[in-house]
């Protein structure tokens, strides 16, 4: 299955907890195991979660995947508790069940002829490391830049794919600013050439829109994995519409995505990004 094929299974799956492990701060990563013909799915992907407390009418949650082992048939999201549902998802424990839906939207693919750069920021690293495991052998030489606030917000990376390049605002570990300075910086060390680079980014949309300025005013492919707010994630409530330029001959409609379906991902210097919410 490509990243452009919607993928809206009639009944949901049922996923069994391997493992819901604290990283650090609000943060978790639950490791499920789901049904041997679930999948396949791309770094960038998404799953619609129901978060217990169970309820008739509830919201279901959209989790970016971090990894999906079709080997193990194991899945795995990285989450941050910010509110019940979540913290009662924390709670859970090997053994117990959860209801999904997914793979759905639209994940990474590799810009022909250009080097990865990853870049996360956050939480949103999860998804970048599985990219990099994807790409890992098809290209060789990407590399991973991860931002966070202070070194207590970093996710712990065990035997990254790509060499990883830390920064910090504080300081407080690796380099001292954000995820644009330390690229800068690595540009002015010649260590990366924007001639030749092309970049894949999850994280806090500020972030992202700082990125794609700074991509567009270089000619760098930029593609985003885009944090907005999901209702059904299918592409009916409309609750995720992001909008973009539109091209040249496209009528007014044309101006919004659904992010849930013509996303997650999405070419960031397309974005309209003082239109997109938190």
């Amino acid at each position: 299955m490509s990243s452009t094929d919607r993928c809206l299974p009639k009944t949901p799956s049922i996923a069994r907890i391997v493992s819901n492990q604290h990283l650090s701060g609000g943060i978790y990563r639950a490791l499920l195991r789901m049904a041997d013909d679930w999948g396949p799915s791309l770094p960038g992907q998404f799953v619609q979660v129901e978060c217990p407390p169970r309820e008739a009418f509830a919201m279901w949650r959209p989790f970016s995947i971090s990894r999906f082992r079709a080997e193990r048939h194991e899945l795995e999201l990285v989450y941050g508790v910010v509110g019940l549902r979540t913290l009662r998802l924390s709670e859970l424990t090997a053994g117990e069940e959860l209801c999904l839906i997914g793979p759905l939207g639209r994940g990474f693919e590799a810009v022909s002829g250009r080097r990865p750069i990853l870049i996360g920021g956050g939480r949103g690293i999860a998804p970048m490391i599985g990219l990099a495991e994807r790409w890992r052998e098809s290209l060789p030489d990407g590399r991973i830049l991860y931002g966070a606030r202070s070194r207590d917000l970093l996710i712990p990376i065990d035997d990254p794919p790509y060499a990883v390049w830390l920064a910090t605002e504080d300081g407080s570990a690796g380099f001292k600013g954000n995820v644009i300075e330390l690229l800068e910086a690595a540009i002015a060390r010649r260590e990366i050439d924007p001639a030749t680079i092309a970049l894949y980014a999850c994280g806090p949309n500020r972030m992202l829109a700082a990125l794609s300025v700074w991509a567009e005013s270089r000619g760098v492919p930029c593609l985003v994995s885009l944090e907005t707010h999901f209702g059904c994630g299918v592409g009916i409530c409309a609750g995720c519409a992001v909008p973009v330029r539109p091209r040249d001959g496209e009528d007014a409609f044309a101006r919004y995505r659904f992010a849930c379906v013509e996303g997650p991902v999405m070419d960031g210097t397309r974005v309209e990004w003082e239109g997109v919410a938190e």
